[in-house]
């Protein structure tokens, strides 16, 4: 499926020729400036909706990203949430129609609209990139923020795929290195506490990054008694 229901924003879907520029650009024209190495388990979902959850270190990630993704998963449709400045003009909308879904990161509350759009698409049994910490932060972990993915995520039907990505960019002489690593799939139920599940997954992504994430865990919520 490369363009999914459109039945909450007016998103222009996905358009094959955006798609291919995102690849080209990462498959091609970003080897001339960085040995790409990418590690992944055997097992990955071939079907069904994945939600995954990346680092953010830099502008480079999405568009080395999505050719990793789509080689890791053997499938072709890649959605992200962006954040909304990518949607302007002087982009000619390529982000956008590649799969990008535009996010006000200053105010996620005016995006509520958009959100939805991307938990429709994804349990469309697309892939999802959403990324926890809603900004750049190279060298070092951010917070993950737990509303987005509480929000697109929802309460699942069946358990949710969720597999973690991370990146670790090195200086090299001629090209930088970016080793980019996929951890094996876990599983969000519908009963889990999803504070907790994404701090688990922060966790990992920073060890799939090669860093530190030294936020504490979240306390659990205490159950209410009659």
């Amino acid at each position: 499926m490369t363009k999914a229901k459109q039945t909450l924003v007016s998103h222009p879907g996905k358009k094959s020729f955006a798609e291919k520029i995102v690849d080209f650009i990462g498959r091609h024209l970003y080897r001339l400036f960085f040995q790409v190495e990418i590690r992944y388990p055997k097992r990955l979902p071939k079907k069904g909706p994945v939600l995954i959850l990346a680092k953010h270190c830099s502008n480079h990630d999405v568009p080395l990203g999505l050719p990793a993704i789509k080689r890791m998963f053997r499938r072709k449709d890649v959605w992200a949430i962006m954040k909304d400045s990518l949607a302007n003009p002087w982009f000619l909308g390529i982000f956008l129609k590649a799969g990008g879904i535009p996010i006000n990161r200053e105010n996620p509350t005016l995006s509520k609209t958009q959100l939805l759009f991307a938990r429709e698409v994804l349990y469309q049994d697309q892939i999802m990139i959403i990324f926890p910490e809603q900004t750049r932060i190279p060298e070092a972990m951010g917070e993950g923020k737990s509303a987005g993915f509480r929000f697109i995520a929802g309460k699942p039907q069946e358990p949710l795929a969720v597999n973690c990505i991370g990146y670790e960019y090195k200086k090299g002489r001629w090209r930088d290195k970016v080793t980019i690593r996929c951890g094996k799939t876990k599983y969000f139920h519908r009963g889990d506490n999803a504070e907790q599940f994404l701090h688990k997954r922060m966790l990992e992504i920073a060890w799939l990054s090669n860093l530190q994430y030294p936020f504490a865990e979240p306390k659990k919520r205490k159950t209410k008694t009659s």
